[in-house]
């Protein structure tokens, strides 16, 4: 993704230049949709402001810089590195700390992250990226927020190609995926592809006027992503209700035309509203299981209110 005309790379390069002269906060939490991306900013964040190159590749032979987000982030992992950070660095240069889906952090590690924070050691630079709302209030007030915008679907597709999809696959994907996490597992994961025909199958059913409830537990473990790719469809069917055409999904223009005249504008921006309470709802701790039932629920409900 190095399209030099791209908004996301543009707001990448300001927060490396803001690195590397020092005009950075001590810590910072990266807000992007696509998450994948973030990440990449982050680890080329860490890279600059450890090794002087903004190179992530430098990192895995780079002592002075620790990654944390793997697995949830407990407490004791916490405390074993800030405890390092007593110390001098290795190399006598900066340090930094990379918090991966810092949402995984219960209540006591962010209340042991907090203290250092407070006090951040010199020459410290703390990243952290995921789902900020589950953070504590005092966690997020001490970090700046950098927001990049998302990479386009040009800049998607252009990754693609980079991992050896071919020109069709890279578009394809890169539409269906919205975001370069997602159309990368697509592209290279058979299990993911099932996921998203799964989810719309069942969406498409719902539609139809059934419940298949069945179905929930196989989209359970997808979670998050198999609302998005349900969400995905219902966005296509709107414009082509609008416009007679669909962006994401391709394979489902059938049944896109089909229930585009089926529901008025007005009831797929209700449905639309309900997958987006779900993903919401997802970013909780309520049981996939249960938002997934509630959704279905409350889509066959708006299909009720159809004439």
């Amino acid at each position: 993704m190095n399209t030099s005309n791209s908004s996301a790379i543009k707001a990448e390069a300001r927060f490396l230049t803001a690195v590397k002269t020092g005009r950075v906060s001590h810590a910072c939490f990266l807000s992007c949709l696509d998450t994948l991306f973030a990440e990449q900013a982050a680890r080329r964040a860490a890279a600059l402001f450890c090794t002087g190159a903004a190179e992530a590749g430098r990192l895995s032979s780079c002592v002075d810089y620790t990654e944390l987000g793997s697995e949830p982030i407990k407490a004791d992992m916490v405390r074993a590195v800030t405890a390092e950070l007593t110390k001098r660095s290795f190399s006598g240069g900066g340090r930094a700390i990379y918090l991966k889906n810092a949402h995984t952090m219960n209540e006591p590690a962010q209340n042991a992250l907090l203290k250092t924070l407070e006090e951040p050691p010199e020459g410290t630079l703390f990243l952290l990226t995921g789902n900020e709302h589950a953070l504590l209030p005092t966690i997020r007030s001490r970090c700046s927020r950098v927001t990049l915008p998302a990479p386009g679907k040009e800049e998607v597709a252009a990754a693609l190609r980079g991992v050896g999809a071919n020109e069709a696959e890279a578009l394809r994907y890169a539409a269906m995926g919205i975001t370069s996490g997602r159309a990368l597992r697509l592209y290279q994961d058979e299990e993911y592809r099932a996921l998203r025909e799964k989810a719309q199958a069942l969406l498409c059913a719902v539609l139809s006027g059934k419940l298949p409830f069945e179905g929930i537990a196989a989209l359970a473990g997808g979670g998050e992503d198999a609302a998005v790719f349900m969400l995905s469809l219902l966005r296509d069917i709107l414009l082509y209700k609008t416009r007679g055409l669909v962006a994401e999904n391709a394979d489902r223009q059938a049944e896109a035309a089909k229930f585009a005249a089926r529901f008025t504008n007005g009831r797929i921006h209700d449905m639309i509203t309900v997958l987006a309470e779900s993903l919401a709802r997802l970013n909780t701790n309520v049981s996939a299981q249960a938002v997934f039932t509630w959704t279905f629920t409350q889509l066959a409900k708006e299909i009720s209110q159809t004439g």
